[in-house]
């Protein structure tokens, strides 16, 4: 008998499903994160900071 765990695939999970899944506030709120973060490393490390 096996005694290995087998961890199955559900399909629709991860990365993709996660932002799905959110709210319209949650997902604004997250741009918005995402918008200051970038702007951030632009002031602070310059445009060699971010990678396009």
């Amino acid at each position: 008998m096996n005694s290995e765990r087998i961890k199955q695939h559900r399909p629709g999970r991860g990365a993709v499903g996660d932002s799905r899944r959110r709210g319209p506030m949650a997902q604004a709120v997250r741009t918005v994160g995402i918008m200051l973060d970038t702007a951030a490393r632009v002031v602070f490390l310059g445009r060699d900071g971010v990678k396009l």
